[in-house]
């Protein structure tokens, strides 16, 4: 029950994107279509679980200590990327079908600043491979949450009823900005002032 609650946790009310803006710059390549965010999903969430178990076991083997720390995150990077060739290729061998359709999420959900984060944030935050396990599977939720809210208003924020200087990206910067906020207050913090 632990396990769930840290899901949720992570997805809704530490949401990477609009808290830590990890992925922000995918947002508006992956919302443009709707029929994306299904392959989008299983594709961001089953990259991130992956390299975050194996993560786990780097970190528990590489005890960091002092200058090796700056070669960790390519550590980090070279296993992202060990997982993005194995992926593709098992998928290739074994199944060419599935390939063909999940090979343009693939490419964007390894590649994404929110799975090294992810990895990243395990690295900082988690003790055990259940923590590891929860905070990417609910990175990888909350992260499709955010692809879900943005491309549900996306064909507003490009629309010809938007101002010139404000359609498309920059409306979109301010969307984003505004559900970072909602998503902030969901945590409970207190604006100083």
């Amino acid at each position: 029950m632990n396990f769930i609650i840290q899901i949720i946790t992570v997805t809704f009310f530490q949401n990477a994107v609009f808290s830590r803006a990890l992925g922000a710059s995918a947002l508006p390549q992956i919302s443009r279509n709707k029929k994306n965010l299904a392959g989008f999903f299983l594709s961001m969430t089953y990259i991130m679980t992956v390299t975050g178990f194996i993560c786990f076991f780097i970190d528990r083997l590489w005890e960091v200590k002092g200058f090796e720390q700056v070669f960790l995150p390519m550590v980090y990077i070279l296993v992202l990327g060990l997982v993005y060739i194995a992926t593709l290729l098992c998928l290739w061998r074994f199944m060419y079908k599935t390939f063909r359709k999940m090979r343009k999420y693939i490419h964007i959900s390894a590649f994404n600043g929110a799975v090294l984060g992810s990895v990243l944030l395990n690295h900082e935050l988690c003790d055990t491979l259940g923590q590891y396990i929860a905070l990417s599977i609910g990175i990888g939720c909350g992260f499709s949450l955010a692809v879900y809210l943005v491309s549900t208003a996306y064909d507003k924020l490009y629309s010809e009823d938007a101002p010139y200087l404000f359609r498309g990206y920059p409306l979109l910067l301010i969307y984003v900005g505004i559900l970072g906020m909602a998503f902030f207050g969901f945590t409970g913090h207190q604006i100083r002032i």
